[in-house]
């Protein structure tokens, strides 16, 4: 953890209320990224990152920087995604469309091509249908920008596992939307799923 951000949580845990507003500011648009990836909804998003903040607020004298803040933090939103997911009985997070923007470059061999609206799709589809903990790895490492060491933190798994994860999912990615990956026609993905 950067000495700089280290210093804020420690003094914010000592109840310094503008340190405190230094690591909301500095995180905020990294957690409700994340947190629309998860829910696809701004009011499900908007209610992860308060709830995230509010537990923050309440439990980082409970921080020992044993990890990055970045880490804990999104371990903390994390929780609460999950259990708004849980309270609201769904069985599977659904993903924002505009992220798909950053991940398909990454399974096309057309990289810098800007996807189609039905490729976009085709992919948010593919990625809702991975199972949770691949989704996890990519929405983690892929679409919110965190490292493999902040992924595993946030994940409580070792690198390595993420890694693997990560390696897996992007795999199964590519199996399930082959069709654009090798550049045919869109069409021909929505052919088979009819």
């Amino acid at each position: 953890m950067p000495d700089a951000e280290l210093q804020l949580a420690a003094r914010a845990a000592r109840g310094d209320s503008a340190a405190l507003e230094v690591l909301y500011r500095r995180h905020v648009n990294r957690v409700w990224r994340y947190a629309r990836l998860r829910t696809h909804s701004r009011d499900d998003a908007a209610e992860i990152v308060q709830e995230t903040f509010l537990r923050v607020t309440r439990s980082i004298a409970q921080f020992k920087g044993q990890s990055t803040f970045t880490t804990w933090l999104f371990a903390v939103a994390r929780s609460v995604a999950i259990e708004l997911a849980r309270r609201e009985g769904r069985n599977r997070a659904l993903i924002d469309r505009s992220a798909v923007l950053r991940l398909v470059p990454r399974i096309r061999k057309g990289e810098g091509s800007i996807p189609d609206q039905e490729t976009r799709e085709a992919v948010r589809r593919a990625l809702s249908q991975l199972p949770g903990a691949k989704r996890d790895v990519v929405v983690l490492c892929e679409l919110s920008g965190l490292s493999v060491k902040e992924a595993a933190g946030v994940l409580q798994w070792s690198e390595s596992r993420v890694k693997v994860t990560l390696f897996r999912a992007r795999r199964d990615l590519r199996d399930r939307l082959k069709e654009y990956v090798a550049g045919k026609p869109a069409r021909s993905l929505r052919d088979k799923e009819s």
